[in-house]
């Protein structure tokens, strides 16, 4: 079976329906692009060829594999600038700009500088560092104007870069944003040529949807991955429809994606880890997100350059090597126990959104250096469960919920 057919096969048909089959079909099998030849980096000899797809607004060429930063600050400085350079000398041509501490940003900046005209920025307009040094949101226009002018003091600007309103995940934080002028702060520079694109970072279909229909967004970076996009039902797991739908969307206005969480935060390479009881390899993590419409990049996080060889791994991949299907599609892929976040155990009396407090605290036990943070902004917390049980009989994997909750709440504070 194909992925493409795979794909349809879990749950998509409907959203395929609804746009028409032909043009389901072309969308979900966008090109790859023509790979690159990269110079030969000395103590990385298998950085081969680099594959690369468009942003449809421009036709820019980016590659499918990207470098997220965030675990940086783990490594040395003299660590650091040999990953940053390493990696752009190999091809990867985006570097997503958000981390937890502004600590290694001169170490960055030293690796980024012989590439920089060749690298695509992708800052973040609403993250700014605190009086600790820690990176946090804001929503005032000051403070976010004073961070991304920082930004380009230390790593200077390029003619491809992204101005991306940092994570809005909610309704409120959505208004809040625009009310307080980050969205007209981003239209400018745009027009100034500043920026190229538009875009914002979120974890929300409904947010993504929001944003989208304002017109304005060239790109976004979204939690995409199958652990995130399946959901259990009678007849097995499918793809959930909303998501599927949110891809062929941005496909059609011509909005890439870039993809945060594409291992889901490592527990995906793991076979005691993941949600369907199998280890994938990174190659075929990242062959399923670009088996999805509008997916144009996988970021992927390093912090030493053993992660990093890693994360070229689908670069090296045969095709054989990067399919998915037997993983997901076994009849025993899912392990009792697991929260597959497909929240089947709502609606809660108490309205803990539970599929989003296990997926943060397991990205914080892998090492996510957000989670906490995305934990915190959650409405209710594992603390505010009152133990009554309701949820328990509803969870078609028969995870024990309320001594997890505890577990949880003890773990992240709250």
């Amino acid at each position: 079976m194909k992925r493409r057919t795979f794909l349809k096969a879990m749950g998509i048909g409907a959203v395929g329906a609804g746009l028409g089959l032909a043009d389901y079909d072309a969308l979900l099998g966008q090109g790859q692009g023509t790979p690159v030849s990269t110079a030969a980096v000395d103590n990385f000899p298998e950085a081969g060829q680099m594959v690369y797809r468009e942003i449809p607004h421009t036709g820019q060429k980016v590659s499918v594999v990207s470098l997220g930063i965030g675990s940086l600050h783990e490594a040395s400085d003299g660590e650091i600038t040999q990953i940053v350079d390493t990696a752009l000398a190999s091809g990867m041509n985006l570097v997503d700009f958000i981390m937890p501490t502004m600590g290694p940003a001169e170490a960055i900046a030293r690796g980024l500088k012989p590439h920089r005209k060749d690298t695509i920025a992708q800052f973040h307009i609403g993250a700014y560092a605190n009086l600790a040094g820690v990176t946090d949101r804001t929503r005032d226009l000051a403070k976010t104007k004073s961070a991304f002018e920082e930004q380009l003091r230390i790593y200077g600007s390029g003619d491809s870069d992204i101005g991306m309103l940092h994570y809005i995940d909610q309704d409120d934080d959505y208004d809040n944003a625009l009310n307080n002028g980050l969205l007209d702060y981003a239209v400018r520079l745009k027009e100034a040529g500043t920026i190229r694109y538009i875009g914002f970072s979120s974890h929300s279909v409904n947010i993504c949807n929001r944003f989208l229909d304002t017109g304005l967004i060239d790109v976004f970076m979204f939690s995409l991955n199958p652990a995130y996009d399946f959901e259990s039902t009678p007849d097995g797991l499918r793809v959930t429809e909303e998501r599927a739908a949110l891809y062929a969307k941005a496909q059609k206005l011509g909005a890439a994606i870039t993809v945060m969480k594409c291992y889901n935060g490592g527990k995906l390479l793991s076979a005691g880890d993941s949600p369907f009881g199998k280890a994938m390899t990174t190659a075929q993590c990242v062959q399923y997100c670009l088996d999805w419409p509008a997916v144009v990049s996988c970021v992927a996080g390093v912090k030493s350059m053993d992660e990093l060889q890693a994360s070229f791994g689908y670069i090296h991949a045969t095709e054989e090597e990067r399919r998915y299907e037997h993983i997901l599609g076994s009849a025993a892929a899912v392990t009792a126990g697991s929260c597959i976040y497909c929240n089947h155990c709502l609606p809660c009396p108490v309205s803990i959104n539970i599929g989003d407090v296990f997926k943060y605290y397991d990205l914080a036990k892998n090492g996510d250096g957000l989670a906490k943070e995305h934990y915190a902004s959650l409405s209710r917390h594992a603390s505010d469960c009152i133990k009554c049980g309701d949820c328990e009989p509803r969870c078609p994997f028969h995870v024990k919920i309320v001594d997890e909750m505890g577990e949880v709440a003890e773990a992240m504070g709250r």
